[in-house]
């Protein structure tokens, strides 16, 4: 083989291999987001974000998010997803089994609402026992925050107070709503969000601890450097004109001991 016809071949593989890595770099990046909600609110809350991100780092991003918190679940351990907005437990869990590193946690807290309806005899957790408990699977961080709540007031989920599963937190409003329960655990946004017609109904009996926000995860195939990136336009995206209205007040730093925090909450993981 002739040395012009070796420079040709060469020349034309290093241009297929930045081509090919060019078109690798344009390959959207999965944003995986935990079903907190419906997929149309969970698209309106978290767009902004995303058009900030392709901005900051050139680089399309598409939204996608699971039927239930399990499915969700399963997609964080298979990995996924490039990027992972979820719940504190699962992002602690996604960094101890699943290959993902923590970015940042939301500015915002998770906090579970115990709620009931404003004509029902309650005044404190421990005028719940003998009633119904409507909450979202052990899966959800507010149900595991709610269990500590209850013991502390002497009360044990399925022995001194019956336990309605729900899909979600939406619905165990619902079915508090629609008395197929006493009382209903959700969370704050929802709480805050719920049409006047129905809240007006309602009461919070009592709020339960407080956790860490939702975390933003990045898979260990992105590149050190790209991490970095990503971490240091999230961290900005508070200042930003996208966001300015964002439902979660933007991103903070967490560290390694405020996720070594979050081990208790993993076991039914």
């Amino acid at each position: 083989m002739s040395l012009v016809f070796r420079s040709i071949i060469t020349t034309t593989f290093i241009i297929l291999l930045l081509v090919g890595q060019l078109h690798a770099q344009k390959k959207p990046l999965r944003l995986g987001i935990f079903p907190y909600l419906s997929m149309s609110k969970i698209i309106q809350h978290n767009t902004k974000l995303k058009e900030y991100l392709e901005r900051e780092l050139q680089q399309p991003i598409i939204i996608i998010t699971s039927k239930d918190f399990k499915s969700h679940l399963e997609a964080v351990k298979q990995g996924s997803f490039d990027l992972l907005f979820t719940a504190p437990h699962i992002g602690r869990y996604s960094a101890l089994k699943a290959h993902y590193q923590p970015i940042a946690a939301t500015r915002q807290y998770i906090q579970g609402y115990f709620i009931v309806k404003k004509n029902a005899h309650l005044k404190s957790l421990e005028d719940t026992k003998g009633k119904t408990i409507s909450m979202a699977p052990a899966i959800a961080l507010i149900h595991q925050t709610a269990l500590l709540d209850l013991k502390k007031s002497g009360i044990t989920l399925g022995k001194d107070i019956h336990y309605l599963p729900a899909k979600s937190h939406t619905q165990a409003v619902i079915n508090l709503l629609k008395d197929r329960s006493d009382i209903a655990l959700s969370g704050v946004n929802i709480w805050k969000k719920l049409p006047k017609k129905h809240k007006s109904q309602l009461k919070v009996l009592q709020k339960s601890l407080k956790v860490p926000g939702f975390l933003l995860m990045g898979h260990e195939r992105l590149s050190p450097t790209f991490f970095k990136q990503i971490k240091q336009s999230v961290l900005k995206f508070h200042q930003s004109k996208e966001g300015m209205d964002y439902l979660f007040k933007g991103y903070q730093p967490i560290d390694k001991s405020t996720m070594k925090r979050l081990d208790i909450y993993i076991k039914d993981l």
